[in-house]
C-alpha cells in the first residue's frame, strides 16, 4: 500500500520545477513522431512516441516532462535518444499546461498520476517493443518520477518497476523539505546518471545547485554517476547547444553501458574526463 505523499511538500515543487526552453531536433536520421491515446485507468491522456525511421529500436526511453510542461518541448532531447536506438514514448502528465483536464487534479494529486501515466507507458512498451531493455528518462520533477520507477523515496509509495533497467536524469528537484528524506534515495535499486549544471537554481525551491547531485551522493554506490556542467542552468535541457553537446558524449555511454550492457562502454564511462570547467562523478562504476 503506498504510503500518504506530503501535500505541501509536492505543492511547493509544483510551483517552480519543469519548464524546458526551446527545442530542436538535429541530425541526420529521420526522425518520426506519433502521438497517440494512451489510457490511464478510468482517464485516458496522449502518448509521443519518438523513433528513427526505418530502424529498429533497441531499446525504450520512457521520458517523464518537467511539472507544467509537455512532451514537445524536448524534441531535440527525444530525437537524440531515437538517433541512439530507442523509441521513446513521453506521456503527456496531467499537470501539463496542454492537460485539458489540468484542473481536476491538485500538484499533489498530479505526482501519482505521473507514476501511472508511466506505467501506462511501460505496458505499451510490453504490448509493441516487447523484450526491449527500458530505461528511464527524466527532467527536473520529471528525473523525480523516474528515479521513483528505479525505486527511490519508498515512503510516498512503491513505484519501483521491474522492467526499468536504468535512470537518465537531467536535474531533480533537489532537497525538498518533507519529501525528499534522507534515505529517499537509499533504496535506489538500478544504475542512474544526473546531469546538472552550476548554476542550476529554481527560485524559492532550490538554491544551491549541489542539491541536484543528491540522488548519486546517497543512492547505494553502484554505477551512479553524476555530470555538472560549468554555468549551464535549470533548462541545460534546452539551453544554448554547446551546453547541452557537452552532456551527450557522457550521456551515450551511459545508456550503451546501463541500457544495453555494453561493457566496453561501461569502462569508458568510468573512465570518462569532462571538459574544462565541468566535472563528473562515478561512484562504484
Amino acid at each position: 500500500m503506498s504510503a500518504p505523499i506530503d501535500r505541501r511538500a509536492l505543492l511547493a515543487a509544483g510551483l517552480a520545477l519543469g519548464m524546458a526552453g526551446p527545442v530542436l531536433a538535429a541530425g541526420n536520421i529521420t526522425v518520426l513522431t506519433e502521438d497517440l491515446p494512451l489510457p490511464v485507468g478510468k482517464r485516458q491522456t496522449r502518448l509521443i512516441v519518438t523513433r528513427a525511421a526505418r530502424a529498429k529500436p533497441i531499446g525504450v526511453a520512457l521520458f517523464s516532462t518537467g511539472h507544467g510542461s509537455w512532451p514537445e518541448r524536448y524534441a531535440r532531447l527525444s530525437a537524440e535518444l531515437a538517433m541512439q536506438g530507442y523509441v521513446v514514448l513521453a506521456p503527456l502528465h496531467v499537470d501539463s499546461m496542454h492537460h485539458p483536464d489540468r484542473a481536476a487534479f491538485s500538484r499533489a494529486a498530479s505526482f501519482p498520476e505521473r507514476l501511472a501515466d508511466l506505467n501506462a507507458a511501460i505496458d505499451h512498451a510490453a504490448a509493441r517493443y516487447p523484450k526491449l531493455p527500458v530505461v528511464a528518462v527524466g527532467h527536473s520533477f520529471g528525473t523525480l518520477s523516474a528515479l521513483c520507477l528505479g525505486g527511490a523515496l519508498p515512503q510516498i509509495g512503491s513505484y519501483r518497476a521491474p522492467t526499468v533497467h536504468a535512470v537518465l536524469g537531467f536535474s531533480t528537484p533537489g532537497k525538498i523539505p518533507g519529501l525528499i528524506q534522507p534515505q529517499a534515495y537509499a533504496t535506489l535499486a538500478v544504475p542512474a546518471m544526473i546531469v546538472t549544471g552550476t548554476a542550476d537554481t529554481v527560485p524559492g525551491l532550490v538554491t544551491d545547485p549541489a542539491d541536484h547531485l543528491f540522488p548519486i551522493e546517497t543512492a547505494p554506490a553502484e554505477a551512479k554517476y553524476g555530470l555538472v556542467l560549468d554555468g549551464a542552468g535549470h533548462e541545460l535541457v534546452g539551453g544554448a547547444d554547446a551546453v547541452f553537446a557537452r552532456a551527450l558524449p557522457p550521456a551515450r555511454l551511459f545508456l550503451a553501458a546501463h541500457g544495453r550492457g555494453d561493457g566496453k562502454a561501461r569502462a569508458a564511462l568510468a573512465a570518462y574526463q569532462a571538459a574544462p570547467g565541468d566535472r563528473f562523478i562515478v561512484r562504484g562504476g
